[in-house]
């Protein structure tokens, strides 16, 4: 590889993400085997959207405290 990076497409992600389910629920793989997949699946969602989360509140600026002087009239 001459260091060029391929990114994988919104279908392909889409793609094993249905297979991934597949695997979880409709295989003929043992219980234990099932629930680690849709497990670790899971916690990729809970993951994703932590962190979604966390972006989308540090993007928020903090909003500025007022500030009241001593005897100044404030309406």
């Amino acid at each position: 590889m001459d260091g060029d990076i391929t990114l994988a497409s919104k279908a392909d992600l889409a793609f094993d993400a249905l297979r991934f389910l597949y695997v979880g629920f409709l295989s003929s793989l043992p219980a234990w085997a099932r629930y680690t997949v849709l497990g670790l699946f899971g916690l990729t969602v809970v993951y994703g959207f932590v962190s979604w989360l966390r972006k989308r509140s540090a993007d928020q600026p903090e909003a500025p405290a007022d500030v009241h002087e001593d005897e100044a009239r404030v309406r």
